[in-house]
């Protein structure tokens, strides 16, 4: 499965993030049928290389939204963090402003 996730964090101590949301608010390909896996019966065949891009939605400055896409050969698959409460992601506004890093695992 292919996940994303947004986690929110308290203010860092010495450029430090010490204290931030495990769970955050996750949406993955598991939950999408027919989406990723190893395969021409899925959209994303992960036999294949693929691209991903991730978007950082902004209302009035503030984060509002995240939207990772996922592409091969013409095909797509869109994962809008539809369950992200907005609250949540504007918090994250000022340490991406900041200069907060996305980390790849």
């Amino acid at each position: 499965a292919f996940q994303s996730t947004p986690h929110s964090c308290d203010s860092p101590m010495n450029g430090h993030y010490s204290q931030c949301d495990r769970v955050g608010c996750a949406q993955n390909t598991r939950n999408m049928a027919g989406a990723y896996g190893p395969g021409s019966e899925y959209t994303i065949d992960t036999t294949h290389p693929f691209d991903v891009d991730t978007e950082f939605l902004k209302n009035n400055g503030e984060l509002s939204g995240m939207r990772t896409t996922l592409r091969q050969a013409g095909r797509q698959e869109v994962m809008e963090h539809r369950n992200c409460n907005r609250a949540y992601l504007a918090k994250l506004s000022d340490a991406m402003a900041s200069g907060m890093s996305l980390r790849i695992t």
